[in-house]
């Protein structure tokens, strides 16, 4: 019976990684990292990470559960850091204040 595993991505950043393979080890997982990607051999590792991101103070990460198996571990960007915009009323991301301004008008007369 194959062993179920979880993926955590960690985004490009190998030193991350190996970090949490080695505080997931600590905790008794089976865990090991291929490049920025920790693999570990049980499902149930959500709340680890968690306190990981806790315990080694990176407020600005975030986890992201993407489906049961695969987990997303990432800096938080703002939107606008990337010379974006957002609607206001629905969370819509427009790349300029024209676009954003038809985009608003549209709420307004029940398009969107």
């Amino acid at each position: 019976m194959k062993t179920q595993t979880t993926n955590i991505d960690c985004v490009g950043d190998d030193k991350i990684a190996l970090e949490l393979e080695n505080y997931l080890k600590n905790l008794g997982f089976d865990a090991k990292s291929e490049e920025s990607t920790v693999i570990v051999d049980k499902t149930n590792v959500g709340e680890s990470l968690y306190l990981f991101l806790k315990e080694t103070n990176r407020s600005q990460y975030k986890i992201r559960k993407l489906d049961s198996e695969n987990f997303l571990l990432s800096k938080e960007v703002p939107i606008e850091d990337l010379d974006l915009l957002s609607c206001e009323m629905c969370g819509f991301v427009l790349s300029n204040e024209t676009e954003l301004m038809n985009h608003r008008r549209a709420h307004g007369i029940g398009i969107i």
